[in-house]
């Protein structure tokens, strides 16, 4: 009996082979550098989500699509919410790890920098929090479930503490983090100065523009203090001299388009990095017309409110004109005028593209003289030879083609048929052009006009587009730079709710448009009409500034709060 209780013994006392304890863990570099290598692939970067592109004016979905969905139509509730980002589980694992780092014996000088990487993690998920919530419970160490939990972790803190402690944790990581350059999906201290310019810019736009109500705003007097906070992350990383404004092309049309294409990118500051075999994507799946997409293609539309407010090259503020009296040589010479940045991130029935010319168009008139009411617009139909309807026009495919008369450019590559979640393009999540812009705002809200025109002319001269100065630049000026410069990066819907003019820009009496393109026969030329993209309109509510606090979570911890409107 003796030998067989000690054999037991041993057998009790030996490691588990399929796991690996904490104490193991926290001693060796290479397992705390698996640790935060998981911490990174969780961070709630957005990235190839065409849902986002799709909740403004920026894009509709096909057909098929519809593109109905709590974010726009109207329809986020106290039981509904679209795209929130709650999960305490993770802010648990960050904050394990930057309780055991310390007392950790690997070299100092990596333990510091794993430390900062993580600390700008933990900032950037209560930026998410803040974006969707304003206040929210700030839980900054590890709980232990088995004992009573504090009350402060129980109760949401006040949006702008939260505002003050991304800050601060960004502070935290810029004096651990290391200056030197580091692989584009690793944070350096230039990628933590990143975050503070854009979430300081956000604080500042919810004192300025936004109200305090319960656990959600900022003191209005706090404004200015966070727009120069802002000013000087985002200067910080302009003057560090470690990145450049993409700019290898003449062509100012091919170069915007490569910026996002180019995987050795100057202009990058930090990217969610794809391989297109362990983690790959499915944009260049989703964005093309169906015969060049291994799925069924179409997925984001541009719409023609998004078009129209490009800027033109000269400064003028004329716009398109459509109907039968204005024939065109092909589908992008209505705007052959605009920003270059346009061209570069929308497909035009004419273009060349993949290898072949895009074919758009949806229907054929036959009259001498343009006559919408002679339209012939059947893809089993010719005229003379020719297709009344182009393949690639939702005529031709109906539920899968576009439904606004133009297709997605921007980030879609022209390889064909790539399969689902087999692209390798990276998302750029930060950019030096985002720190001009960011700086622009700073400057312009704070009153040095001067200063804010300088900055905004960074991206406005690489786009090829007129410039301004101290007395033309103006808060539309601004905006709508941005607006143009980071169209379909995941931006616009959120700069709108920090704006506070969502109601004016989300919130619609009519469908959204885009444009039937169609064939004069005689001519070979082109005229348009309108189009409705999509069946429904568009809704915003005052209360949609901010996602609601859903019941399950009340129910979940009644210390919680609602927010104001739900």
């Amino acid at each position: 009996m003796a030998i067989v209780m000690g054999s037991c013994i041993d057998v009790l006392n030996q490691d588990p082979v399929d796991r690996i304890s904490d104490a193991v863990v926290w001693q060796s570099e290479e397992y705390i550098e698996g640790y935060v290598v998981d911490l990174y692939a969780r961070l709630p970067i957005i990235s190839f989500h065409a849902g986002f592109i799709k909740s403004t004016y920026e894009a509709t979905g096909n057909v098929n699509d519809q593109n109905q969905w709590n974010f726009t139509t109207g329809g986020m509730s106290s039981t509904s919410e679209s795209h929130g980002y709650w999960n305490y589980g993770y802010i648990r694992d960050i904050n394990i790890f930057l309780e055991e780092i310390g007392d950790s014996p690997i070299f100092e000088r990596t333990r510091d920098r794993l430390e900062g990487e993580v600390r700008a993690i933990r900032a950037m998920v209560y930026f998410e929090k803040q974006k969707r919530y304003g206040g929210v419970p700030l839980v900054d160490e590890v709980i232990d479930p088995f004992e009573e939990i504090p009350e402060r972790f129980l109760v949401r803190s006040t949006e702008e503490q939260i505002a003050d402690f991304i800050d601060q944790e960004l502070e935290r990581a810029i004096e651990l983090l290391e200056e030197n350059d580091t692989p584009k999906g690793r944070i350096n201290r230039w990628t933590a100065y990143a975050v503070k310019a854009r979430a300081n810019l956000w604080a500042a736009s919810i004192a300025k523009f936004g109200t305090v109500d319960g656990e959600v705003g900022i003191p209005a007097g706090r404004a200015d203090e966070f727009y120069g906070k802002a000013a000087a992350a985002a200067t910080a990383v302009i003057e560090s001299g470690r990145y450049s404004l993409y700019d290898e092309f003449t062509d100012r049309k091919e170069n915007y388009y490569n910026l996002f294409l180019d995987q050795s990118n100057s202009e990058v500051i930090f990217e969610r990095v794809f391989d297109g075999v362990n983690i790959g994507h499915s944009f260049n799946n989703a964005s093309p017309p169906t015969r060049f997409s291994d799925g069924h293609g179409a997925g984001v539309n541009p719409l023609l409110e998004r078009l129209l407010m490009y800027e033109n090259i000269d400064g003028s503020d004329d716009q398109p004109e459509f109907g039968p009296d204005h024939l065109y040589v092909d589908g992008s010479e209505p705007w052959a005028n605009k920003d270059p940045r346009l061209h570069a991130s929308v497909l035009f029935q004419g273009e060349e593209a993949w290898g072949t010319t895009i074919q758009s168009y949806e229907g054929l008139d036959p009259d001498p003289t343009p006559n919408p009411g002679a339209i012939i617009s059947d893809h089993a139909v010719q005229y003379e030879g020719i297709e009344t309807v182009g393949i690639d026009s939702r005529r031709y495919l109906a539920e899968t083609n576009t439904s606004s008369g133009f297709y997605n450019r921007k980030y879609v590559h022209d390889t064909p048929l790539v399969s689902t979640n087999r692209d390798d393009t990276n998302w750029i999540e930060y950019r030096l052009g985002e720190m001009y812009l960011t700086l622009a705002e700073a400057e312009f809200e704070l009153g040095n006009t001067g200063p804010a025109a300088t900055a905004l002319n960074a991206t406005r001269e690489r786009a090829g587009i007129s410039l301004v100065d101290a007395g033309s630049i103006a808060q539309e000026r601004v905006r709508l730079e941005r607006l143009n410069e980071l169209a379909q990066e995941n931006h616009a819907w959120w700069d709108h709710r920090r704006w506070r003019n969502a109601i004016e820009y989300l919130n619609r009496t009519e469908p959204l448009s885009g444009l039937r393109t169609i064939l004069h026969y005689e001519t070979g030329q082109y005229y348009f009409l309108d189009l409705e993209a999509e069946v429904f309109t568009r809704h915003f509510r005052v209360e949609h500034y901010y996602h609601p606090i859903t019941e399950s979570r009340i129910e979940n911890q009644p210390q919680l709060t609602q927010n104001p409107g739900y």
